[in-house]
C-alpha cells in the first residue's frame, strides 16, 4: 500500500482534529469534529468565522497546522499525524451533505461548513514499527 493510502486510511478511521491558525504573531488552537470527503481529498468541519478566535484568524490567513491522533497509553500502538493545510470556507451543498451525514445532529446548531485542503501530512505510525513515518506532500 502506497503512503497517501495508508495516510487517508487513517484520516478515515478517526473524527477529531486539532487545528492551530495564525495571524499577525497572534496565535490558536481548536479541536474540531470532521468529516472525511475522501473523494474530494479534504476534511469538512463546522465552526463560526466570526465568534471563535480560530474562526477569525481561518479568515485572516487561511494557511493552517494541526494534528490527529490516537488516544493509547500503549507506545507501541501509537498512531499520529501533523499537517499543514489551507482552510476555508464551502459552500456547496454536496459538502453540507458529506458533513452532514456524518454528524446529522448538526443541523440544529448550525455554524460555517469550513475544508481543509492538505499541503503535506506526515503519519507515525509505531505498530508498523517503532518510529514508522509515512509522507505525502501535496503540493
Amino acid at each position: 500500500m502506497n503512503h497517501e493510502s495508508i495516510i487517508w486510511n487513517y484520516i478515515r478511521s478517526n473524527h477529531v482534529l486539532s487545528i492551530t491558525s495564525f495571524h499577525n504573531g497572534d496565535v490558536w488552537a481548536a479541536n474540531l469534529f470532521y468529516a472525511c470527503d475522501y473523494e474530494q481529498k479534504r476534511l469538512l468541519f463546522m465552526t463560526s468565522e466570526i465568534n471563535t478566535k480560530h474562526g477569525a484568524l481561518m479568515l485572516a490567513n487561511s494557511h493552517v497546522v494541526g494534528t490527529i491522533c490516537d488516544q493509547t497509553v500503549d507506545v507501541a500502538q501509537l498512531k499520529g499525524l501533523q499537517y499543514t493545510a489551507v482552510a476555508t470556507i464551502v459552500h456547496a451543498q454536496e459538502a453540507l451533505d458529506v458533513y452532514m451525514q456524518q454528524f446529522p445532529m448538526a443541523k440544529h446548531h448550525q455554524e460555517t461548513l469550513w475544508m481543509i485542503t492538505f499541503t503535506a501530512l506526515k503519519l507515525t505510525d509505531n505498530s508498523a514499527g517503532f518510529g514508522t513515518k509515512y509522507t505525502w506532500n501535496i503540493e
